[in-house]
């Protein structure tokens, strides 16, 4: 989570310097990156210790995508102002982006050793340390995250996919639920909640979140599946083969989805249906010497 807070002047009195600031400042709010960091790139040209402008020059090269051209405005605005958390949280963000792991945990760690209660800073860690396969140290900074910003539906995300990860779905059930209840139109956490209910066996409740999951994302053809799946599951093929249909229709060049429809059709006694479905399968994945072999066993059943 980058702190993309475009910090005002801090001189009360505007000279030239600050007035090319300004003028950065309210193009980055308009996200026009470019005429923001040539506006940056004045303002130091006329001042060049000033803190804020490499600060919020690095913040608008990171937006543009350039992390290492960040990374060298961060330290800057760093060398300036050394107990800056901000800045050195998202100096860590840049040198993780610029494939910089071991810096990127240490600045990010200094700028929670600056700001203890830095809630942004937790959840970064807690990332980096996901991504790096620390998932215990990670679930911490997560857990950190969530005490100190309750109301965090990143972090809760998160922290509820490191629970599953680990085999807790109690505790990813309870993150989940509480990412719902802050925010209840979010088609992924139900998507997830429905993910999480099916493996319990409660596809029921599975059922009800993947139907969710599609009102509020229509079309999502991995919630589709996954519905028609979980009806399949409770042995209902009628409703499981209208779910993959749709599925297919959302998302016709996916072979799971042909594949789950064909093999619905066949345990219905529609052959020709099922044939007709691996084959589109097949040829999506020609490769597959599984689907080949399901389309040789069926054609032979059929009689072509």
């Amino acid at each position: 989570m980058l702190c993309l807070s475009f910090l005002a002047a801090p001189a009360p009195a505007a000279d030239k310097a600050d007035d090319h600031f300004l003028r950065g400042n309210a193009l980055a709010q308009q996200r026009q990156w470019s005429g923001a960091i040539a506006e940056y790139r004045e303002a130091l040209r006329l001042r060049p210790r000033y803190a804020e402008a490499h600060y919020n020059l690095a913040n608008a090269l990171d937006a543009q995508g350039n992390p290492s051209a960040a990374v060298e405005e961060y330290r800057q605005a760093l060398s300036l102002r050394p107990d800056w958390a901000e800045a050195h949280n998202n100096l860590g963000l840049a040198l993780q982006a610029a494939g910089d792991v071991k810096g990127a945990a240490a600045e990010i760690r200094e700028a929670i050793r600056l700001k203890p209660d830095y809630a942004e800073a937790h959840f970064n860690l807690g990332n980096l340390l996901a991504d790096t396969g620390h998932p215990q140290a990670a679930l911490s900074e997560y857990r950190l995250t969530v005490l100190l910003k309750p109301d965090d539906a990143a972090a809760l995300g998160n922290l509820a996919w490191v629970f599953a990860r680990q085999g807790d779905r109690a505790r990813a059930l309870t993150a989940l639920r509480q990412l719902i209840r802050i925010e209840p139109l979010d088609p992924d956490a139900h998507f997830k909640l429905g993910n999480l209910l099916a493996d319990q066996g409660n596809l029921d409740g599975a059922i009800t979140e993947y139907r969710l999951t599609l009102l509020l994302n229509p079309g999502d053809a991995a919630a589709q599946d996954n519905l028609g799946y979980a009806f399949e599951r409770k042995g209902d093929l009628t409703r499981a083969i209208v779910e993959y249909r749709a599925a297919v229709r959302s998302r016709p060049g996916d072979v799971k989805a042909h594949y789950n429809l064909g093999a619905a059709l066949e345990s219905t006694g529609d052959l020709n249906g099922a044939l007709d479905q691996y084959r589109q399968a097949s040829q999506l994945d020609p490769g597959n010497s599984s689907l080949q072999a399901e389309v040789s066993r069926l054609a032979g059943a059929v009689g072509h």
